[in-house]
């Protein structure tokens, strides 16, 4: 991915956020990334890190219409997808859906309601709406309307130990060809220190 793509990911994040009335706190921490997937059109976010502390993580997150955060999960991390606006597609599995066929369905809480979603079978949260995802979810989502902002609550984030993306070619740590100069101030990750 190079930067110019980083930088033009997030100026539309930017964008998203003041339509949306979505006020940042000062000196926001950004990254945008294409999962190290070379097509960040198909699979790609924006975060802003609000939050990490010890005890919990607040991100608010921006992808364009239909662009994908590949299926993953979390070892340790309970979370939160919020839908703050606009609509977003997600999709559940209780086990790898590449190593596994989708079968059976998985227990969830949505709008702190217990659910049963049958696995691989997309629903649409709609502005308000949120999940809450334990360890061993699997889960797959992308915007199904434009302006649509995601937001986490969720423990703490140890991105670099604690994702596990079913596809392997998956790299949320890929290098970023520097075509031009950051516009965005990122944030680092335990892998970087």
């Amino acid at each position: 991915m190079k930067q110019s793509d980083v930088n033009r990911l997030c100026r539309e994040a930017a964008a998203c956020f003041q339509r949306m009335d979505w006020a940042l706190p000062p000196n926001p921490q950004w990254a945008a990334t294409d999962f190290g997937l070379g097509n960040y059109q198909a699979a790609g976010l924006v975060e802003v890190l609000l939050a990490n502390e010890p005890e919990y993580c607040e991100k608010i997150m921006y992808a364009r219409r239909d662009m994908v955060t590949p299926t993953h999960t979390h070892g340790k991390k309970k979370e939160d997808i919020i839908c703050r606006s606009g609509e977003i597609r997600m999709t559940l599995w209780d086990k790898n859906p590449l190593k596994h066929p989708a079968a059976g369905s998985v227990r969830v809480q949505i709008n702190r309601q217990e659910r049963v979603v049958p696995c691989g079978e997309a629903f649409v949260l709609k502005p308000g709406e949120r999940i809450t995802l334990v360890p061993g979810i699997w889960h797959e989502f992308a915007p199904s309307a434009p302006d649509t902002l995601i937001g986490e609550v969720s423990t703490w984030c140890d991105e670099a130990t604690d994702n596990f993306f079913a596809d392997p070619k998956v790299d949320i740590f890929h290098d970023i060809e520097p075509d031009e100069a950051p516009e965005f101030g990122g944030f680092t990750t335990e892998k970087d220190s």
